[in-house]
């Protein structure tokens, strides 16, 4: 494995950032939006890398707005292009979709690092800004996969939608009746996501044979101790799907 390794993520409401170090990992999280000048990023990279310098950079984003400052970002931070990922690279996977360049940088990421841990047919439940289902099977086809609003995205479109309903962020989990307007958005959006994910993973099954599941996202803390089947819970999947394709590309 190549030694230290950046890796950026560019979601539509985050941008992580990762240094892998060997099998070790230091993150950052920064807000996507407004996107920020040249000389913000560089400090913030510059203090967060510190002594460190990277052999070699990667990332993904869904954010084309985002693309060329952060790829010459980590040009200029570890030396060399970076790997961007898409579909065309080297990934491992074979792309049983119709438009393979449609899949998201993130999402293949996060297929690559459960294709890490798992050998048989696999679910990447990814609870971000967009709740996302993402299927691989045994041969490592990734074979489709769903898209559905996230959590944050169901509060806003209620209260932008509606004359009356207010603006609510499920900071805490009620239980699933709702005894107040508040509280009944937050279990509408929560547990219909945790309902939502729990049906279509049994459908996926159906159609697969046996799967496992790999859960991961910023609501997944929320969420995950409502769903009915097992999982694998793993932070920092798309980071660490991001330095295997790196490893495939360049190591």
């Amino acid at each position: 494995m190549t030694d230290k390794i950046l890796t950026i993520d560019i979601g539509n409401s985050n941008i992580n950032i990762g240094l892998f170090k060997e099998d070790t990992i230091r993150t950052l999280n920064l807000g996507t939006r407004p996107l920020k000048d040249r000389a913000f990023y560089e400090g913030v990279l510059s203090e967060f890398l510190g002594d460190d310098q990277p052999a070699g950079g990667v990332m993904s984003s869904v954010v084309p707005s985002h693309d060329g400052l952060f790829y010459e970002l980590l040009k200029a931070f570890s030396g060399e292009d970076p790997v961007v990922v898409t579909h065309s690279i080297n990934t491992g996977l074979i792309f049983d979709v119709a438009e393979p360049e449609g899949i998201g940088a993130d999402r293949i990421a996060n297929a690559v690092a459960a294709c890490s841990r798992i050998n048989g047919s696999l679910v990447v439940v990814d609870l971000g800004t967009a709740t996302t289902i993402t299927v691989v099977d045994r041969e490592r086809r990734l074979c489709g996969g769903v898209i559905m609003p996230g959590v944050e995205m169901m509060c806003v479109a209620l209260n932008r939608q509606t004359g009356k309903l207010p603006l609510v962020m499920p900071v805490f989990l009620p239980g699933p009746l709702g005894k107040d307007t508040k509280s009944s958005i937050i279990s509408g959006v929560v547990y219909g996501t945790a309902g939502a994910v729990d049906r279509l993973l049994d459908e996926m099954s159906v159609m697969l044979g046996e799967i496992r599941t790999v859960l991961t996202g910023g609501n997944a803390p929320l969420i995950k101790g409502l769903l009915k089947r097992e999982y694998i819970y793993i932070p920092e999947l798309t980071l660490t799907g991001l330095r295997i394709i790196f490893e495939k590309n360049r190591g």
